[in-house]
């Protein structure tokens, strides 16, 4: 038997699951901004700094890759989903801790691999959740949420990294900050026993029609905004050559969480109104083209923040309804979490793809201006087959 959502989700539900989100966001993406390309650079050097970044970016995500679908139907199987939530974000905080201290390659990998690895189970059991808990007419509202939450995660988390400072100090507040902003979920949310057809991970099958189209979109749109967060702190010190460039990767993350914040939220509902998703993904296409394309071509400060807004405005457009698909065009709902954890995949493979792909293009291959123009391509790929997705309107 499959779950059945229980009615619509009322304000204080919302609150505490956005919370839960930001603080895996936070645990994520607090690194990858400010604090592990600045280990990468004292461990490696300037000549070597892009090249450790990319080997323990790429380990991680694949890692990340393989342990959101395990997450998925381990919940599956047990029937719930707060076990997965709490083993995963325990596995996390250590994987933290590790990065505070570590002070070669292969403990820094190490410990962003614990990350990885930890933090998707709390990603796999919200992700569920939606499915679980949110009825239909309301899963673009709180599929917002899970987009908006996480951009906000990631202001949190380069924001402490900023405040806090590098190394262990900034690994121990983001340690701090995960569980914390969880607990809120824990405490309101009385889970349901979830009745589910047992899934053996020999068993889960790439699946066809409408969730693969879905998944591809997302997958490229989510190496978009991989492709843009991977060296932005790079790009800035090195290309556009500002002074100070971790305060300029806080001034430009606040610019586009601010925007991608509240076209996602916005969109999200207008969403649920008007009844309509696919036109939300191609206006977060064409502008996140645009947006890759103004920092390729025009590598100034004032251009680049422009380029911020528009990719936040373009992120936040898709991010509307990213979630609402994706639940919408699930193949089985009693493996429900097994699946959003394949869907998780397009999300994790970005970020191993990125570094892959951005270091020999900086280093070799035509530099800032050749990985965004690419950026942009990605962005265009994902417009054009849209019309693939016929089942939604």
């Amino acid at each position: 038997m499959t779950v059945l959502t229980e009615g619509r989700v009322r304000r204080g539900w919302m609150t505490a699951y956005a919370l839960a989100m930001i603080g895996v966001a936070a645990g994520w993406f607090g690194p990858i901004q400010i604090l592990l390309p600045e280990q990468a650079a004292r461990l490696a050097g300037d000549d070597g700094k892009e090249a450790l970044l990319a080997l323990v970016t790429a380990w991680g995500a694949a890692a990340s890759m393989v342990a959101n679908p395990l997450w998925g139907a381990l919940s599956d199987r047990l029937g719930s989903r707060r076990p997965i939530f709490v083993a995963g974000t325990v596995v996390g905080v250590a994987g933290l801790l590790v990065l505070a201290v570590a002070d070669t390659t292969a403990l820094m990998a190490t410990g962003w691999i614990l990350v990885q690895v930890g933090l998707n189970g709390p990603l796999a059991a919200l992700a569920a959740l939606i499915g679980d808990r949110v009825p239909e007419n309301q899963r673009g509202t709180v599929g917002a949420l899970f987009g908006v939450a996480q951009i906000v995660g990631v202001i949190l988390g380069t924001a402490v990294a900023v405040a806090v400072g590098s190394g262990a100090p900034g690994y121990i507040a983001v340690a701090i900050a995960v569980p914390a902003l969880g607990a809120a979920l824990l405490i309101m949310h009385r889970e349901q026993p979830i009745t589910v057809a047992a899934v053996s991970i020999r068993e889960i099958r790439w699946p066809g029609g409408q969730f693969a189209w879905a998944w591809i979109i997302r997958f490229l749109l989510n190496l978009v905004n991989a492709l843009v967060l991977v060296y932005l702190l790079y790009f800035l010190s090195d290309r556009v050559g500002v002074q100070d460039a971790a305060t300029w990767v806080l001034v430009l993350t606040v610019v586009n969480v601010l925007f991608a914040g509240i076209c996602g939220f916005a969109g999200g509902v207008l969403s649920d109104r008007w009844e309509r998703r696919r036109i939300f993904v191609a206006a977060g296409a064409v502008i996140l083209a645009l947006g890759t394309a103004l920092m390729a071509l025009v590598p100034v400060i004032p251009v680049v923040i422009v380029a911020s807004v528009l990719v936040g405005v373009g992120w936040g457009a898709y991010i509307a309804v990213d979630m609402a698909i994706l639940t919408h065009v699930l193949p089985d709902p009693e493996t429900r979490a097994t699946m959003l954890g394949v869907a998780n995949i397009a999300g994790t493979l970005p970020q191993l793809l990125a570094p892959v792909l951005a270091a020999p293009i900086v280093t070799t291959l035509g530099g800032y201006r050749v990985l965004y123009l690419l950026t942009a391509a990605f962005a265009l790929v994902a417009l054009a087959l849209l019309p693939r997705l016929k089942a939604l309107n």
